[in-house]
């Protein structure tokens, strides 16, 4: 019977803390400013800034030069 009571208490302060979070978060949600976040990788000014920077600093190398790298045809 002793144990009956105290696990009754205990659900009963258990849902009263519960129920207090549950009921402030809900309050801060309707406070909060609605924000989107938009990554810099959506962001078409942001995209065409970095193209822009980096094409200036990456000149087009010459189309008559062969690439460099390991040829397995030429053995």
């Amino acid at each position: 019977m002793k144990w009956l009571v105290f696990v009754g208490i205990a659900v009963g302060i258990l849902l009263i803390f519960t129920a207090t979070y549950a009921i402030s978060n809900a309050l801060d949600k309707k406070r909060r400013p609605k924000t989107t976040t938009l990554a810099p990788d959506d962001d078409p000014q942001f995209l065409r800034d970095l193209r822009e920077k980096l094409n200036g600093q990456n000149p087009e190398p010459d189309s008559d030069q062969e690439p460099k790298g390991d040829d397995d045809s030429k053995q």
